[in-house]
């Protein structure tokens, strides 16, 4: 576990390859294959903490051969400052990886509706923004 202040202190390829586990809180991979789980704005898989832990799922059919990818946003609260610029060449990419808070209205509300977002991410949203994408 990594506290956001020593995070954000540090920052580099720690700050780059940490997963936000709570509200404080982040996990360094090291040398575990999640280190290298590639962001895409059309994602595959996405991921959910039980039981005090972060597990990868599918969120859509993954074939054979697939590469496995999910949304950096989905992992990064309204209180995240880390932005990326992403090259990940979907149809829809938007150019920077930034806070969920900031996707567009449509992304965020299927990926909300489809439970692709930790709720200590949800959590994150201010009244304004967690209404816009909770309506309906």
């Amino acid at each position: 576990m990594v506290h956001h202040s020593i995070l954000w202190t540090t920052g580099g390829k720690l700050a780059d390859n940490c997963y936000r586990f709570g509200p404080e809180t982040y996990l360094d991979p090291g040398d575990h294959v999640s280190r290298y789980v590639n962001h895409s704005c059309e994602p595959n898989a996405a991921v959910r903490k039980l039981n005090n832990q972060l597990f990868l799922f599918a969120a859509t059919e993954v074939s054979p051969g697939d590469e496995i990818t999910f949304d950096y946003s989905t992992i990064l609260g309204d209180d995240d400052i880390w932005t990326m610029r992403c090259k990940c060449g979907a149809q829809a990419c938007r150019g920077r990886i930034k806070r969920f808070g900031s996707l567009p209205v449509q992304v965020k509300e299927r990926y909300l509706g489809a439970g692709l977002v930790p709720k200590f991410i949800i959590n994150t949203l201010d009244s304004s923004s967690a209404s816009a994408t909770t309506r309906g």
